[in-house]
């Protein structure tokens, strides 16, 4: 009787993190440990999209001297497996970078390895975290908050301005329809991939993360808290 074969997995959906080309480097190391050279050399890619065609490399190296390959990306996925000199499987790893989530899949043969590769992607991972996850953890929350914000602006316009200021209500109207209708992830995207050192702060994602927090501070400020005041 065929001896059964296990197949150890971890998977997982990973925090939005912000990774440069030093970075890019340090987690190919750490994908790439415990494979030989004649696996890496057959078995290994990392593939992004440049002018919606879906490019490879063989290596870490070849990829980052690919014309066309933007500064600033979100887009890119390595992929490495083995397999024994039976031909059976051994082992692989799957990590996919999108401005929509990063997803990380690592499988094998032998238990131990699967939990300790999976934990030193995820450790390396969890340290390049950007700031604004909670933003897109809380995303549905804020918009939640912002709908209560701006029914009780309404209510209370009606009640104590008397419906004649309605600038506050349109202003946290206009963040309420940022939020619901646009695609925020081209402002705050889950994998930023920045193969040129930004120094600055002033970049766009802070700017209007800095934006809408004030606004949302001073419409409930003026809006709700100051009229129940007087």
């Amino acid at each position: 009787m065929d001896k059964l074969e296990k197949r150890y997995g971890g998977k997982g959906t990973l925090k939005p993190c912000c990774l440069g080309k030093d970075d890019l480097l340090k987690l190919n190391e750490i994908i790439q440990e415990t494979f030989t050279p004649t696996e890496i050399d057959k078995y290994f890619n990392i593939s992004t999209t440049i002018g919606g065609i879906r490019v490879f490399s063989g290596s870490i190296e070849a990829f980052l001297q690919q014309k066309g390959l933007p500064d600033e990306h979100n887009d890119l996925a390595f992929w490495i497996e083995s397999w024994d000199k039976m031909g059976s499987f051994d082992k692989n790893i799957l990590l996919d970078f999108s401005k929509y989530s990063i997803q990380l899949s690592v499988e094998g043969v032998d238990q131990a390895w699967v939990h300790d590769k999976y934990a030193k992607i995820v450790n390396f991972l969890k340290a390049k975290t950007v700031w604004y996850w909670p933003l897109i953890t809380l995303e549905r929350f804020i918009i939640f908050v912002v709908t209560l914000i701006l029914i009780s602006n309404i209510i209370t316009s009606f009640k104590i301005k008397g419906g004649a200021y309605y600038i506050d209500e349109i202003v946290l109207l206009g963040v309420w329809i940022f939020l619901v209708f646009y695609d925020t992830r081209k402002i705050w995207p889950h994998a930023n991939i920045r193969l040129q050192k930004v120094t600055s702060i002033f970049n766009k994602a802070n700017i209007i993360a800095v934006i809408l927090i004030m606004i949302l501070v001073a419409t409930l400020m003026v809006g709700t808290i100051l009229p129940l005041l007087k």
